[in-house]
């Protein structure tokens, strides 16, 4: 595979992390790194000890007067618009860290501006390429409990970020759930049509909006219970969840990160891990790469991904209104590109 080359805007610690990934794969060469500021500047140089990279406060420096196919934005949500549309002004491809942006109407004006470009947008859902999800998703695939009808869906944290974060008034929906509503997405292969949700903060959390959420939703003629908490008492689960999927033939499972097929008869078997030689976010960026080199979409683009991330605004709304949300209709409403 031919090598692309990377500027990465962000190298906070998870910036960091992402610098450590695009440094250990042979496809990438990182030419540029991006970040306002210098102590996180000064750790990535160190990290990366080349120096034949180059260091900017300025992204728009950086865009313009470095050669790259990719920019990596690895930044608050906040930013992720002005970020992406710069990029594309300026040629590169984008890879962006999920969520898209932080609403819904910024990922929308992101979407259409877009449409004026020939270079790709995709969004790293990255809990889509994971062995034991990929197990689900074939055991799903093949039918092997028979159609899915209804799936429960279970995620419990006890996690503590601070930063940013504590500025999102629906904390678990806006920044965590979009992992779990892609993967519902993936899974069963259908796009949600209508969403409850309620949200509440628990007495003892440490975060200043509603860390706690139950939301009903439909994916066509499937029935999926979701809920979700960043401040458990209780066992946590994996960043997973855990998953069940109900067909008249048996239940689909994922626990402690294990795949499971439970028949009928009460029998229980593990089901096998898919092999793959890249998972996680190695997956992801080289899904960005191949789709580049082969001229198609990648898997997670922004179109596709606007699907995922309509559940987390139609979850929102809910939550506002206290009714139930039609997809669609939020989805549906006037872009603009401000």
């Amino acid at each position: 595979m031919e090598s692309l080359r990377v500027i990465q805007a962000g190298a906070g610690g998870f910036g960091l992390s992402w610098l450590e990934i695009i440094k250990s794969l042979d496809f990438l060469d990182i030419v540029a790194v991006v970040d306002i500021e210098q102590t996180n500047r000064d750790r990535a140089k160190k990290l990366l000890g080349d120096e034949g990279i180059h260091y900017f406060d300025n992204h728009l420096q950086a865009f313009q007067s470095t050669e790259a196919d990719i920019a990596l934005i690895i930044t608050p949500p906040q930013t992720h618009k002005t970020l992406s549309i710069d990029a594309l002004k300026n040629g590169l491809h984008v890879f962006l860290e999920k969520p898209i942006a932080q609403t819904l109407q910024d990922a929308k004006e992101l979407h259409q501006a877009a449409k004026g470009y020939s270079q790709h947008v995709m969004i790293s859902q990255n809990y889509r390429w994971r062995p034991e999800i990929q197990a689900i998703k074939k055991a799903v695939d093949d039918q092997i409990a028979g159609p899915i009808e209804y799936v429960e869906w279970n995620f419990r944290r006890a996690t503590n970020f601070g930063g940013w974060r504590d500025q999102y008034k629906e904390i678990v929906i806006e920044d965590m759930s979009i992992h779990h509503f892609d993967l519902m997405r993936y899974i069963l292969g259908k796009d949600a049509s209508t969403v409850y949700a309620k949200s509440m903060r628990p007495s003892w959390s440490w975060f200043q909006g509603n860390p706690t959420a139950s939301v009903t939703m439909s994916f066509e003629e499937v029935l999926v219970h979701y809920f979700a908490s960043w401040v458990t008492t209780g066992p946590e689960t994996s960043w997973n969840g855990e998953i069940k999927l109900y067909g008249k033939n048996g239940l689909i499972e994922l626990s402690g990160d294990r795949p499971y097929v439970t028949a009928g008869d009460g029998a229980k078997r593990p089901l096998p891990l898919v092999d793959m030689a890249y998972t996680d976010r190695e997956f992801s960026i080289y899904e960005m790469v191949s789709a580049i080199q082969e001229n198609r979409r990648p898997a997670t683009d922004l179109e596709d991904n606007l699907k995922s991330f309509g559940i987390v605004g139609a979850a929102l709304e809910s939550v506002k209104l206290s009714h139930e949300i039609k997809v669609a209709d939020i989805l549906s409403e006037k872009e603009s590109v401000k």
